[in-house]
């Protein structure tokens, strides 16, 4: 809710209003009006509820954010296809393998023809080679298809990066980050925040 002029999100008149029906509240205690001090103490709940809900609508259309891809039962068999060990591990770190994989399909722009298993692919291994940096805003990221083997962040560079067509046999993200294809990328990624 940080971009944008506060003014669309209308607190001046929101706040005001809570805090008159939560002035009223103790006013009717103390007149013994009980029943309408659980009708104010109702008010400020639903119409906080309501502003709650329309000031996220505003800050979600505001921030432009797209929502997550999310992986169908091909996505996930691919995805256990390319890293075997997927299986074993936690499933805190599964859910994250999937939620970032589905963010990263949803953010970067695919340039050229690519076909969904090597998105997925190039998705899974861009996961893998930013793990343990955080989520990193990938809106702006356009990714080359450059034939079927490489792609490339920038369509005149000479710095391409294959895309995996054998399973990763290494155990665990940590093993992965050392691997032949998610290295270079590492490199490549750090160059592009």
């Amino acid at each position: 809710m940080i971009s944008g002029s506060l003014n669309n999100y209308r607190f001046s008149f929101w706040l005001p209003l809570f805090a008159i029906l939560l002035i009223l509240i103790p006013v009717f205690i103390v007149s013994g009006l009980i029943g309408l001090a659980k009708i104010s103490g109702i008010l400020v709940l639903v119409l906080l509820i309501l502003a709650m809900r329309k000031w996220f609508s505003i800050a979600r259309s505001k921030n432009n954010r797209v929502e997550r891809v999310q992986l169908n039962a091909n996505d996930l068999f691919v995805l256990q296809q390319m890293i075997p060990s997927y299986k074993n591990w936690s499933v805190s770190d599964q859910r994250i393998l999937i939620d970032q994989t589905g963010l990263f399909l949803a953010e970067v722009n695919f340039m050229g023809t690519w076909n969904p298993k090597t998105q997925l692919s190039v998705a899974i291994l861009a996961v893998c080679a930013t793990w343990q940096s955080g989520y990193t805003n990938k809106q702006h990221w356009n990714l080359y298809c450059k034939g079927e083997t490489t792609f490339s962040f920038d369509p005149d560079s000479n710095d391409n990066y294959a895309i995996p067509h054998a399973p990763f046999f290494e155990k665990g993200i940590l093993g992965l980050q050392s691997n032949e294809y998610i290295t270079p990328l590492q490199k490549g990624i750090a160059l592009l925040k």
